[in-house]
């Protein structure tokens, strides 16, 4: 492991940072996506005590389109008839947004003095890749509609 890190012992957040890569790509194959999103949810803690704003930021914003979309956790279910009626992704039954997610993000927004038009913006370049990859049913527009009103 010091080899990746030029010599150096990893920092813990190092560490737990590789540890939580592991464990998003495991709980993406087992379908587990609210489990995936709380992994994310981790990686942005650690990106938030790392004084790294804007990457916490982009990670807290995508803690919150995965939320709109209702996520669930479906561990490897391949029957399609239960995939129909308990999908992985469920905004009309499962959509919630978390109020200290979005606490967190109010105050990333005011130490970074962002307006709606560059938190929209950011919001938007970075979901648009989960939207396809993750073939979210809630777009990325219509997920800043319902975000915009609690920032």
């Amino acid at each position: 492991m010091r080899k990746r890190f030029g010599g150096k012992e990893p920092s813990d957040n190092d560490v737990r940072w590789g540890l939580l890569n592991k464990q998003i790509i495991e709980n993406a194959k087992n379908g587990d996506w609210g489990l995936y999103r709380n992994t994310r949810f981790q990686m942005a803690e650690i990106l938030r005590g790392e004084m790294k704003f804007k990457d916490a930021l982009r990670t807290y914003l995508e803690v919150c389109y995965l939320d709109l979309n209702g996520v669930r956790n479906v561990d490897r279910m391949n029957d399609s008839e239960i995939l129909k009626e308990f999908p992985p992704f469920d905004p009309k039954e499962s959509a919630f947004l978390a109020p200290g997610v979005i606490d967190l993000i109010k105050r990333i927004v005011l130490k970074l003095n962002l307006g709606k038009k560059e938190i929209k913006r950011i919001f938007v370049e970075h979901n648009s890749r989960s939207e396809k990859f993750l073939r979210l049913p809630l777009s990325v527009e219509k997920a800043w509609q319902s975000l915009e009103k609690e920032i």
